[in-house]
């Protein structure tokens, strides 16, 4: 039998033929691959090991070159004027809403300084006195950061500079904030296509709700009670987004932030200066608005005009180290909360 096999004419062995729609398939996927891992590795090296050097911004060079005063994280937020704003499309817009936030990643502390629009200040390149939020429509972001660096005399850091379709979207994303109303807020503008209307009492606040309520200035206290709410609605905020219900929403409001949001901080800044919350709640942030009084000009204007004297009473309360204009650092600060 096993004779018979042996004698049993061999068949030729059939070479196999090459798939050319495979090799392809095979040689695009690891191009694919390569791309995707050298991408990952250019990524991983701006954003994590050696990100993008951002120039600090001061009033001089002793502030950005202390290095008590550059350990915190300063972050300049902007908030575009693009809803009631009578300015066209393609005019500059002045900055609707102007804060500094001063995350301290080593006591976990935040400090939010809110500076009304109307503030009096002499911004660089112009003569005379000017609304600080002019800055923004005179010269960008670099002319806001000069200004706010001057009038402060602590450094800037970053900035980030939002529009009110991203601050609506990222409310609706969290749910919403829940919020008590002081008084019944009614406005209506029908060339801006504006209606704010939030009635008095506990409210929760979706994304329109909540625009309508920061943005509200028509009562006897003008801009300067739209920057209290302000500052009352980011206190609620702080305490809504970083519970533990809410914080697997931050990947979703990071896509948020990438679409439309503008920034110079790379990620692991971020990621560092959000982690100043790490008990994921708002015992850890102080806020107050810039001191000052209302001041009418020889001409006709009014402003928020503050003083260096109160400039230093704002800082000191909130912890911020800064350089007084004399030039010594200001290193005592107290405990005190004017939330």
């Amino acid at each position: 039998m096993a004779l018979e096999e042996d004698n049993k004419p061999q068949r030729p062995q059939r070479k196999r033929k090459l798939r050319w729609g495979r090799l392809v398939f095979v040689v695009v996927l690891l191009a694919a691959v390569v791309t995707a891992g050298f991408w990952g590795a250019v990524w991983c090296y701006d954003n994590l090991i050696a990100p993008p050097q951002v120039a600090v911004v001061g009033a001089d060079s002793k502030i950005t070159e202390d290095a008590k005063l550059n350990s915190r994280i300063n972050v300049l937020l902007l908030g575009v004027d693009d809803g009631d704003s009578e300015a066209a499309e393609t005019e500059p817009k002045r900055t609707d809403a102007m804060m500094l936030a001063s995350f301290d990643p080593e006591g976990n502390e935040v400090a939010l300084v809110s500076m009304p629009r109307d503030t009096m200040v002499q911004i660089p390149g112009h003569k005379g006195y000017d609304k600080i939020n002019a800055a923004y429509a005179y010269g960008g972001v670099m002319l806001a950061k000069q200004t706010v660096a001057n009038l402060l005399r602590v450094p800037i850091h970053y900035y980030v500079l939002v529009d009110w379709r991203a601050f609506k979207e990222s409310i609706d994303l969290i749910g919403g904030v829940d919020l008590y109303v002081d008084k019944d807020m009614y406005y209506e503008d029908p060339y801006a296509d504006l209606v704010i209307d939030i009635k008095h009492g506990y409210q929760h606040l979706n994304g329109e709700l909540a625009g309508q309520y920061v943005r509200f200035r028509k009562d006897e206290l003008g801009d300067i009670g739209r920057v209290q709410r302000q500052q009352k609605f980011m206190m609620a905020l702080a305490a809504q987004i970083f519970n533990i219900d809410t914080v697997t929403k931050i990947p979703a409001l990071f896509s948020t932030v990438d679409r439309h949001v503008e920034t110079d901080m790379d990620t692991m800044t971020m990621i560092k200066a959000a982690n100043t919350f790490k008990l994921f709640g708002d015992q850890n942030l102080k806020s107050c608005m810039l001191y000052g009084d209302f001041y009418d000009s020889p001409d006709g204007v009014s402003y928020w005009r503050t003083s260096p004297e109160e400039v230093e009473r704002t800082l000191t309360e909130l912890g911020i180290p800064h350089m007084p204009p004399g030039g010594a650092e200001e290193t005592e600060t107290t405990d005190t909360d004017n939330n």
